[in-house]
């Protein structure tokens, strides 16, 4: 594959997205461009980036994607579904790669989609592209865990720095690969710059693989206090999760789901030493757990 020069960012004001078009930005490697709605309110992005709108009718998605040789899609919840419409689009304009909004657990795992039955959303679109080999269009779906910083601070993986409580799944020793919104943001990179090595598939990285039981440890060390832990068990948590989000359409039980899945046995979490990670071949190198935490702290 030729080298990828263009791309255009779907999703780039929210969260994660915005941090994605920075670290494209900054690579100086790519001419960078984003996607946003017609009719939603103007977002800052970084100076002499170019910002393109549709209403996400096909024809204006193909005008928006011409000339574009890769898609970083970072749409999340509902939007989800709308990625078929970004694909087509991408297949009819000729563009090269395209990069599903993964970003998270390991949904190509059979036992994580069994513990988390939503994750077939990201399935069939990963499903759905590699339907569109024939026409040119390759994949890659960049798994990265939880984003270790932003989840921190939201409270949604167990741990409440505001109020120094820790809920505990099981024994707290479960392994699992976690990456920095700078980890993912530089995975992006990464994989467009390596197009070759990382054409239709997924590809595993990390900041680090560490366990509920080191992250208390290193919060208390870091707070110079003693939290207050509960203890849970991440198979009731999970079939009650299940339980709301399926059965009484509940959306705000989808979080803290994937939470008591991550920590499960069958979860599929530890990228590191299940899969192998793709952090050598992507420039990306490990960060330390303590240091990320000092830094949300001092975020916050």
């Amino acid at each position: 594959m030729s080298d990828i020069k263009k791309v255009i960012v779907v999703g780039g004001s929210g969260n994660l997205g915005q941090h994605i078009v920075q670290a494209l930005v900054a690579s100086g490697a790519f001419i960078v461009s984003v996607l946003t709605r017609s009719d939603t309110a103007n977002s800052t992005f970084p100076d002499g980036l170019n910002v393109l709108e549709t209403d996400y009718s096909p024809s204006s998605l193909e005008a928006a994607f011409n000339g574009q040789d890769a898609v970083v899609s970072v749409v999340a919840g509902a939007a989800l579904g709308e990625q078929k419409k970004l694909i087509d689009a991408a297949v009819k304009s000729g563009v090269k790669r395209f990069i599903p909004s993964e970003f998270g657990s390991n949904t190509d795992n059979k036992e994580a989609q069994a513990l988390v039955p939503i994750f077939s959303r990201k399935v069939e679109i990963k499903d759905y592209l590699e339907s569109q080999a024939g026409a040119g269009l390759t994949w890659t779906g960049i798994v990265t865990g939880p984003v270790f910083d932003r989840s921190l601070k939201l409270g949604v993986l167990g741990f409440d720095i505001r109020t120094h409580r820790a809920t505990i799944y099981d024994s707290g020793d479960r392994q699992f690969t976690a990456s920095t919104i700078a980890q993912v943001s530089s995975a992006v990179v990464g994989v467009l710059q390596n197009p070759g090595t990382t054409e239709n598939k997924y590809v595993y990285v990390g900041s680090f693989t560490t366990s509920q039981n080191e992250i208390l440890a290193a919060l208390e060390a870091v707070s110079g206090e003693s939290w207050t832990v509960e203890k849970a068990n991440s198979t009731e948590k999970v079939e009650a999760g299940k339980e709301q989000v399926l059965r009484r359409r509940d959306s705000t039980a989808i979080r803290p789901l994937i939470t008591a899945a991550m920590y499960h046995e069958r979860s599929g979490s530890d990228f590191e030493s299940e899969i192998g990670l793709s952090n050598d071949t992507l420039g990306l190198a490990k960060e330390d757990l303590t240091t990320v935490i000092k830094q949300v702290f001092s975020e916050l």
